[in-house]
């Protein structure tokens, strides 16, 4: 668990992650790893802010002379809407979660840094179910749509996903009544139900053991999602691997150094 902060009372540093919850969040600890490996003289904290305050909170923060923050769930629509200078992804994903600051900018290491995940991964087939229809989801379908997989989206209200669906012009027939895996090489959790420790509603009896499930959110115990996945014998991941090359390539746009991914991977496990 992390030191927190409300925004309010924000200490002096250089870069922060905001969100609500951001206790667990592990990139102050992923990115100290990296300043320290380099021995770079920056200081990362955990800020909370709540819902509706986020620019009230990056203005404070940028007043305060901080250079960048990344923003988790629940901010990174309204962290995008803050900022000036929107980069097309994260236009498109409309979502951001690495800002500048000073230059009120904004990138969207999202979709990037998923796929990053997926290279060497023995996945059954290219066809990915997505869990959530939320920004995470609309960056991760963004990212697959590119590679060429075949969607299936499920979100339990089902007229999110529909319009999701639509923004994103993907095929008629992408959206499901009901989270079902079959045929799926690749099952996305991108919802907040691990966050709050609960049950995803999917027909687990339909996925193969050859699936990967993937969890976006991650806890020191595997999330009740991931749990269930291994007990039917399928591969699994969780977002520490997706957070590592997002700090990664959140680190080398503020700074323009190469990040040291691999002393930036240790601090995670």
């Amino acid at each position: 668990m992390n030191l927190v902060y409300e925004w309010r009372d924000a200490p002096q540093a250089d870069f922060a992650v905001i969100g609500d919850p951001v206790s667990h969040s592990l990139s102050p600890r992923m990115h100290s790893a990296a300043y320290e490996c380099l021995g770079l003289p920056y200081h990362y904290v955990a800020i909370r802010v709540d819902k509706g305050e986020v620019s009230r909170a990056l203005e404070h923060l940028k007043a305060m002379g901080y250079k960048g923050v990344n923003a988790t769930v629940p901010h990174k629509e309204e962290a995008l809407e803050w900022c000036e200078i929107q980069e097309p992804l994260a236009l498109r994903a409309r979502a951001a979660n690495t800002l500048n600051l000073q230059s009120r900018t904004c990138i969207n290491t999202d979709a990037p840094g998923f796929l990053a995940t997926l290279k060497g991964v023995d996945l059954p087939s290219n066809s990915a179910l997505i869990l959530g229809a939320g920004g995470s989801a609309r960056s991760i379908l963004i990212a697959l749509a590119g590679e060429g997989y075949e969607l299936k989206l499920f979100n339990r209200t089902r007229s999110k996903a529909i319009d999701l669906a639509q923004e994103l012009e993907l095929p008629s027939g992408t959206v499901l009544d009901q989270a079902d895996p079959s045929g799926a090489g690749l099952i996305v959790n991108t919802t907040s139900a691990s966050l709050q420790k609960e049950h995803v509603p999917l027909v687990w009896d339909r996925a193969s053991t050859r699936t990967l499930a993937y969890d976006l959110m991650y806890a020191k115990e595997p999330t009740p999602f991931l749990a269930k996945a291994a007990s039917m014998g399928m591969q699994t991941l969780d977002g520490r691997a997706m957070l590592m090359e997002q700090g990664a390539l959140a680190f080398e746009w503020w700074t323009g150094i190469p990040a040291p991914r691999r002393a930036m991977a240790e601090a995670l496990q």
